[in-house]
């Protein structure tokens, strides 16, 4: 069995969102008078929280404003939002929003049809599920609500349905599909009781998004997430970790790698600077290959070639 895990890189490499390091550059095309006004409020509380802690990464600073008060919450997490949803942004009844997972707008785009057809390529080989850092919504949107499920087949989402033009026209949808999806850090599509069709608690600035900390447990609201994702990991033999750094600082998730990822002998990092010697520090007794997503790579060949290996040693 095969669990595809996948890190910012993977963002990247797909829509060419910001790496963790930038994904404060306010790149965003504002959209009204309100979104100007929140822009210059989260920029000054950025440049003042730089001030005090120069050294420190944003997702510290993603944590700062969660606690700090729910003004500042409000606003990184709807900066988050746009910045991350911004190429799925569409044009419903005058105004823009995120576009909704099965939407036409999505599902014709370019960049959404090669990735399905990644993540088809994978099923063919038992892919086991989907584990991910990020909170986009990248891989619903390539997948569809037919595509993944959260944990449970059939599952409703709330939220409008695939006709921007009748937001409401078969909306609440069910994701029917058999892959599990498992964000073990939030996600821009949920808020802490429901799920959604589309990056809406995001864009409202209430999504539940928990950005990584030092400690090792994981965070108390997603402690189902984190279980499932965990069944998942320990029942493959072969991980490929697509644009993963193996940050130190996220003791929670490498703790959680090393542990459930015990069955694991192959290792595949897809990354243009794979950390070979912090993955192997998690999977001592594998084998550990890299390729490089700036160059054309042939995954269904890795797959089989790992594959065939594990029937000789069976």
């Amino acid at each position: 069995m095969v669990t595809l895990f996948l890190g910012a890189g993977f963002s990247k490499w797909a829509f060419d969102l910001p790496l963790v390091n930038n994904l404060f550059d306010f790149d965003i095309g504002i959209i009204s008078d309100a979104e100007e006004r929140r822009l210059e409020l989260i920029k000054k509380d950025w440049a003042l929280w730089r001030e005090s802690n120069p050294d420190c990464t944003p997702e510290k600073f993603v944590h700062w404003c969660i606690e700090k008060s729910s003004h500042k919450k409000s606003r990184v997490i709807w900066y988050v939002n746009r910045r991350l949803t911004e190429p799925f942004m569409t044009r419903i009844r005058g105004s823009y929003s995120a576009a909704m997972f099965d939407e036409r707008v999505v599902r014709e785009n370019e960049r959404i049809v090669a990735l399905k057809q990644f993540f088809e390529k994978l099923k063919l080989f038992g892919l086991n599920g989907i584990i991910t850092c990020n909170y986009d919504t990248i891989v619903e949107c390539a997948l569809g609500t037919s595509g993944f499920n959260y944990g449970v087949v059939g599952e409703q989402l709330r939220g409008r349905g695939i006709n921007p033009q009748f937001p409401w026209q078969n909306a609440h949808l069910r994701v029917t599909g058999n892959t599990p999806l498992v964000k073990l850090h939030g996600s821009l599509s949920w808020d802490k009781d429901t799920k959604y069709t589309s990056g809406k608690p995001g864009k409202a600035g209430n999504a539940l998004i928990v950005p990584p900390a030092p400690e090792k447990e994981p965070s108390s609201e997603l402690k189902e997430v984190w279980d499932l994702g965990g069944n998942i990991l320990s029942q493959s033999q072969t991980i490929i970790i697509f644009g993963f750094a193996f940050n130190p600082y996220d003791q929670a998730l490498l703790e959680f790698l090393k542990r459930f990822g015990s069955n694991i002998k192959n290792v595949l990092l897809i990354d243009p600077y794979p950390q070979v010697e912090r993955a192997k520090s998690l999977w001592t007794n594998s084998k550990i290959e890299v390729l490089d997503p700036r160059k054309e790579f042939d995954i269904e060949t890795w797959i089989e070639t790992c594959t065939v290996s594990q029937a000789v040693i069976a």
